[in-house]
């Protein structure tokens, strides 16, 4: 697959008029001068405790108690979801919405890196559980696995059948086992932790050490005695004989892996309003200093509030599994590495939750209802703001210490924090950001010039999902024709409200300078297509400067569930729209029909030719003047060259009744072979409300038979009758 960028300056560009007017976009009072601490308040059985005051908390820094500025208490708890059906999705997707509701925001990352295939069916029903009973309508959700094939954004309600959908195919990644002649991550991460740095190492880069006498005392230094039960173990089994014991390598890196795609969904949520949870789904990591997870990752956390959780699907644990005790000559070894890999391999998940004001969960089965009791407990918390006090530059660490002076009751919140600026906070990403593009860049599927790093707010947006409506935007796909590799051309309409946009130009040749970024992500392949550009808009004239601004870019994708995450911003304001597209790319079989274009505007090529539509993102119509409609058709039989199909187009309005009708008529190919119709209906005189335009397609030589349904609203139209 390709991706068919029309071209990397404004293409097919229009200015719509219109009198949409975009809502005020909510605005929440910010106090820079004040550190808000996000606590949530369990009693003893785990359960939230609403209904708290400033009075009832005690907050300390270093030590010291310091006077709560500012309380805010929120209890989100709600109905799961609505007991209906939600309807499909309207094509159209905008960011130009009603102010929310009570929502919480989560990320879902499974450690499939470090997952053993045997545990993903348990990974897939906790996902599955939490998906249906731990999220309400108006949640915003991230699902991403650490491998780094999935990163799904969604929300509730409309986006869970995807979510289930992705959490079905996770598969475990990992190739550890326990087998008697296995060496444990522990093992290995011990070996070259140690035996790297001060052990006896020989030239073969191995400790050059003998078998040891069971009856004498183990070496002193820990490398070199973990390496040694390794080798031991290995000359027992006669994996290999002296002089040439294997050397295990290094750790599997795992941990980094986890690490990442935690740090890019802290990242993501960065500057989201509440409580932020991320559930960990993870057989656990190691506590690698190098890292650096409590102090780096853990502060970005804390940063952003978001707080982590950590399930450990394992479960319980409890003794070997028959295939590694049965026959075994050291038994109580293999219990050791066993305990060991339980215990030390989620030193670092644990380490993690604690420093981010989450919780480590372990030693349960039932990991679906603890994801769904961690997410009723995200419903439920209390944000308290103090003033820092002086003595300490930005970058010292502060500890940080929330208490309820109620008996009986467990705060969690996070332990510390630093006063970086949000000037070295976005330098910071802008350097993550720049590294990543220059890993990109010299991988062998990277293209030959790599991409400029995006702004980093820009890429926040585009990895979060959240809708951010400084500048309205609008987005809807069209699928027309196929193209080489089974794939099918679609074209992408943004539509930008210039309202919000600067005017560099004045009134006589209005202009400006926008930034463009798209990430197509196919839902059942995970493969995602991009586009990073800049747009210079010369409006050409006066007058001409009002309306929505319409840009198309064309991808070719396969069939299957997409959803196209676009980002727009303003290069003088700074301003920033973003906004999610969820479409489907039908299969290239059989009798097909291209998205309708529904537009009330046409254009020509040049004189002679007949008019062609424009594309529009919208369903939404003034009720005059005429609606054109075109669609093509796919597949058809053509039997002795002369066409058998045949289409009927009607408009009904919400009670069903057929308020303009295009009779039924056959579709003459054009010159070219193409089974194109472009009618055009009146809308003087109908209501305002809501419509339907139905068309029906039938191919008389095979009897095959396609509708479709286009959902579309009137408005300032006559009075309903």
């Amino acid at each position: 697959m390709r991706l068919g960028v029309l071209m990397a300056v404004l293409m097919g560009a229009s200015f719509t008029r219109g009198q949409e007017t975009p809502p005020a976009v909510p605005a929440f009072p910010a106090v820079v001068e004040l550190i808000t601490v996000d606590a949530v308040v369990v009693d003893r059985d785990g359960r939230p405790v609403s209904g708290l005051t400033r009075e009832d908390f005690a907050v300390s820094e270093d030590g010291k108690p310091q006077a709560i500025a500012t309380f805010e208490a929120f209890d989100l708890r709600g109905p799961a979801r609505a007991r209906e059906v939600p309807r499909l999705p309207d094509p159209v997707a905008t960011n130009v919405r009603k102010a929310p509701g009570a929502a919480s925001s989560f990320v879902l990352l499974v450690d499939d890196v470090g997952l053993a295939p045997a545990r993903a069916e348990t990974v897939r029903a906790a996902l599955a559980r939490f998906l249906s009973e731990g999220l309400r309508d108006g949640d915003e959700l991230i699902f991403a696995t650490t491998s780094g094939s999935t990163w799904w954004t969604a929300h509730m309600p409309e986006g869970r059948e995807d979510v289930l959908a992705l959490a079905a195919r996770v598969r475990g990644r990992s190739l550890l086992d326990n087998a008697s002649d296995a060496i444990s991550e522990w093992e290995a991460y011990r070996i070259v932790r140690f035996d790297a740095h001060g052990g006896d190492v020989g030239s073969t880069g191995m400790p050059a050490l003998p078998p040891s006498d069971p009856g004498q005392p183990s070496a002193s230094v820990p490398g070199v005695e973990m390496t040694q039960r390794v080798v031991d173990r290995y000359y027992q089994r006669r994996v290999c004989l002296p002089p040439d014991p294997p050397f295990p390598g290094t750790p599997v890196p795992a941990c980094r892996s986890m690490v990442q795609s935690v740090d890019r969904a802290v990242f993501a949520l960065s500057g989201v309003r509440g409580r932020k949870s991320l559930l960990l789904l993870t057989e656990g990591f190691l506590n690698d200093p190098d890292l650096d997870v409590a102090g780096e990752v853990a502060g970005r956390c804390r940063e952003a509030n978001i707080a982590i959780y950590a399930l450990d699907v394992r479960g319980l644990v409890a003794g070997l599994s028959g295939a590694d005790s049965a026959g075994a000559p050291n038994t109580a070894e293999l219990g050791l590495m066993q305990m060991e890999q339980v215990d030390f391999a989620a030193a670092g998940s644990v380490e993690l939750a604690e420093e981010t004001g989450g919780l480590a969960i372990r030693d349960t089965n039932d990991i679906g209802g603890s994801a769904v009791r961690v997410g009723d407990e995200s419903r439920v918390y209390y944000l308290l703001g103090y003033t820092p006090p002086p003595g300490k530059g930005p970058r010292d660490w502060r500890k940080l210490k929330v208490e309820v002076k109620r008996p009986g009751l467990t705060v969690r919140a996070r332990k510390g924090y630093t006063l970086r600026t949000t000037a070295e906070i976005l330098a910071a990403d802008e350097a993550r950001i720049a590294s990543g593009a220059q890993r990109r860049g010299s991988s062998k599927a990277a293209p030959a010039i790599a991409e400029p790093p995006l702004p980093a707010d820009m890429a926040r947006a585009l990895a979060g999902p959240h809708d951010a409506a400084a500048i309205p935007l609008r987005a809807m796909a069209y699928v027309f024709e196929e193209r080489p590799g089974k794939t099918l051309r679609t074209v992408l309409t943004v539509e930008v409200d210039t309202g919000a946009l600067s005017n560099l130009g004045g009134e006589e040749r209005p202009r400006t300078s926008l930034s463009l970024s798209i990430a197509v992500m196919h839902r059942d392949t995970g493969q995602v297509r991009r586009v990073n550009q800049r747009i210079e808009v010369d409006a050409g004239g006066a007058g001409t400067w009002q309306g929505w601004l319409a840009v198309n870019r064309e991808f070719d994708l396969p069939p299957g569930v997409v959803q196209a995450r676009v980002i727009v911003r303003d290069e003088f304001l700074g301003r920033l729209g973003a906004v999610t597209a969820r479409f489907v790319v039908p299969p290239a079989t059989g009798l097909r029909v291209s998205t309708p274009i529904l537009t009330p505007r046409t254009w020509r090529p040049r004189d002679g030719l007949p008019p062609r539509p424009v594309l529009v993102a919208r369903r939404e119509f003034e009720a005059s003047g005429l609606l054109y409609c075109h669609f093509e058709v796919f597949g058809a039989a053509a039997p002795g060259g002369r066409s058998a199909l045949e289409a009927a187009v009607e408009l009904r309005g919400r009670d069903g009744e057929v308020v303009r009708r295009e009779p039924r008529r056959s579709i003459e190919p054009t010159l070219d072979g193409r089974f194109i119709r472009f009618l055009s209906f009146p809308l003087d005189g109908l209501a305002e409300g809501d419509y339907e335009l139905r068309l029906q397609v039938e191919d008389r030589a095979t009897g095959e038979v396609q509708e479709d349904a286009e959902p579309l609203r009137l408005r300032g139209g006559a009075a309903p009758r």
